[in-house]
């Protein structure tokens, strides 16, 4: 178990760009950038020897490194999916629960993320709990409901995929849970907290989904005065990772069921980029492609919003879907809170290009020449003095993709607005760095 930290907040402007995520409308006010003391912290189980820590019901390790649910026995429930035929479908489970983990401070806000594979018919579900001062636990809130295909209806006739989404109408005494984010109610504030997956496969067969990792994210409330300014430039060189520029906008209109097009698909837009900036390897297979309509190409682009989609949320904005979606194409991913800009140089240093989520009026970031509600866009590198060099997707062409923005305008609207959100993506073989000596790690 590798532990880390980070926070949300938001702002209301001009011109939404695209579904950053739910979250964002909750959390006016709490805006600001963290100094290098604030608590975030990512909690990682990766692969079966950090798995082990948990408690496993029905499971069993498989290939991989992964879990999955073992060939006989275990609980049997009913789901009926809400945007399916209302036909309830029994299912066989298992369940793993994570070691209880005491951060050090009180937790105001988590987002789990996940790497798991589900075949047709299989989905996972990812809930996290917070045990108060009192010793009380909240109840078990559902973070998702996840699968990574869109095979409603199986030609078959088998049990097909259940549509994939976040569960409105958690809120309680305890917390709110906004799409994709706990956020505690004052008073009640976790100083503990578990994390539980559980697997489902169709009662009677034996494919199962398998869980590879399970990131919580959780940080302590950081209040607007923690923005102390810009970041030093640590790297004093030009650094760049080499990533395609995907246009949202050249999507417009395409797939209107989805949200009305390429305008809202900031995220999985962003998300596509990283992934192809990894080579051929980690591409979506052409045959997966060969239905898209992308009449001005990047039909990965399509793909990604219909495979990131939320069903509930009506949106592929959804943090942890977007890094549950790459995971399909061998990439480990997390979402997590940075805490500035010279963070981010030590993983962009190390070749991993980052999605960050941002909002800002046209004022506050002249040089983008728009300002956004919520938007998701790709930290490629830094010039020599320093300055982003942002693939952003809201842009006409793909060439118009690249850009320079300038760092004390950047680095302040990403942290006032959502504390740094952060998408960290990469195949197992590009490693991270090593997180700053300190402070709570949080990759």
């Amino acid at each position: 178990m590798r532990v880390t930290t980070a926070t949300i907040a938001a702002s209301a402007v001009v011109v939404p760009m695209g579904a950053a995520s739910a979250t964002q409308e909750a959390h006016d006010g709490a805006g600001g950038a963290p100094p290098s003391g604030a608590r975030i912290t990512a909690t990682h189980w990766e692969g079966i020897g950090d798995l082990r820590q948990g408690e496993w019901e029905n499971l069993r390790p498989g290939a991989g490194g992964t879990l999955g649910i073992r060939h006989r026995g275990g609980e049997i429930t009913e789901y009926t999916d809400p945007f399916g035929d209302g036909t309830a479908v029994a299912y066989e489970t298992g369940t793993w629960t994570s070691p209880v983990v005491e951060p050090g401070y009180a937790v105001d806000e988590s987002v789990t993320s996940w790497n798991a594979t589900t075949p047709t018919g299989t989905w996972v579900e990812v809930e996290f709990r917070g045990r108060k001062a009192d010793g009380a636990w909240t109840k078990w809130f559902v973070m998702g409901r996840w699968a990574s295909g869109d095979d409603f209806q199986p030609d078959d006739g088998a049990v097909g995929d259940i549509h994939r989404t976040s569960v409105n109408g958690q809120s309680d005494e305890d917390a709110a849970l906004y799409t994709d984010t706990f956020v505690a109610r004052t008073g009640h504030e976790p100083e503990a907290f578990q994390t539980r997956v559980t697997l489902y496969r169709p009662q009677g067969t034996r494919t199962t989904p398998r869980l590879e990792g399970v990131t919580t994210m959780t940080n302590e409330y950081l209040p607007s005065s923690r923005y102390t300014g810009t970041s030093e430039f640590t790297l004093g060189r030009h650094v760049e990772v080499d990533v395609p520029g995907f246009s949202q906008n050249i999507h417009r209109g395409e797939y209107p069921e989805f949200g009305g097009g390429g305008q809202v698909w900031c995220s999985p837009t962003s998300t596509s980029m990283v992934q192809y900036s990894y080579g051929p390897r980690f591409e979506v297979p052409r045959s997966e492609l060969a239905g898209i309509e992308a009449p001005q190409g990047d039909p990965q682009v399509d793909y990604a919003a219909m495979n990131a989609w939320d069903y509930a949320y009506e949106g592929a904005g959804n943090w942890p879907f977007n890094t549950a979606y790459v995971h399909r194409f061998g990439m480990e991913s997390f979402v997590t809170r940075l805490r500035s800009l010279a963070e981010a140089e030590k993983l962009v240093a190390a070749g991993v290009p980052l999605v960050m989520s941002v909002n800002f009026s046209k004022d506050e970031m002249p040089e983008a020449g728009y300002g956004t509600d919520g938007h998701l866009l790709v930290l490629v590198g830094f010039t020599a003095d320093g300055d982003p060099i942002i693939n952003d997707p809201n842009k006409p062409s793909n060439d118009a993709v690249r850009n320079v923005y300038t760092r004390e305008n950047f680095e302040r609207v990403w942290q006032t607005s959502t504390d740094g959100l952060t998408y960290v993506i990469h195949p197992h073989h590009v490693k991270l760095p090593r997180t700053p000596a300190g402070a709570t790690p949080n990759w």
